[in-house]
């Protein structure tokens, strides 16, 4: 019954779309580092809760964290910005997923120019209530030949 119940969950492919998550919030001074900008780990935070909620999204259920694939900072972010964190899917394997993150920034209280500020990808499982990894949907990419 379990293996007929896991191969139903594979073959109900989700679009790219439908995990996108988008968390916003603006940075405080209780968020900066020595230099005055804001700490790479308040950062690095809302990353993960966004890739998380992705990945909780494309497996209808709970997903941890097993790797960061890649991070980099690529501008300083302020006390008073306004980020905005955009995290997708961009692979489904049999229990786990890959997210793309991409972080901007922009005055909190200013309409003006977005600043792209981080980016990352992250690699999460879906696990059952006992933890333990659980299949998740195929990820239907558009363009994509059929596997």
């Amino acid at each position: 019954m379990a293996d007929q119940t896991a191969a139903a969950v594979r073959c109900v492919a989700k679009n790219p779309g439908d995990s996108r998550v988008t968390l916003a919030h603006i940075m405080s001074e209780h968020d900066t580092n020595l230099y005055g900008t804001i700490h790479g780990g308040v950062v690095m935070k809302l990353i993960d809760d966004a890739a998380a909620a992705a990945a909780g999204r494309h497996a209808d259920g709970p997903a941890v964290t097993v790797a960061v694939d890649g991070m980099a900072f690529l501008a300083p972010v302020r006390a008073g910005d306004l980020l905005s964190v955009d995290a997708e899917l961009v692979r489904a394997g049999r229990t786990s997923m890959t997210v793309g993150v991409r972080v901007g920034a922009e005055r909190w209280n200013a309409s003006g120019p977005t600043t792209q500020v981080a980016t990352a990808r992250l690699t999460f499982v879906a696990v059952n209530a006992e933890g333990e990894p659980r299949p998740v949907p195929t990820l239907d990419v558009p363009g994509a030949l059929p596997s």
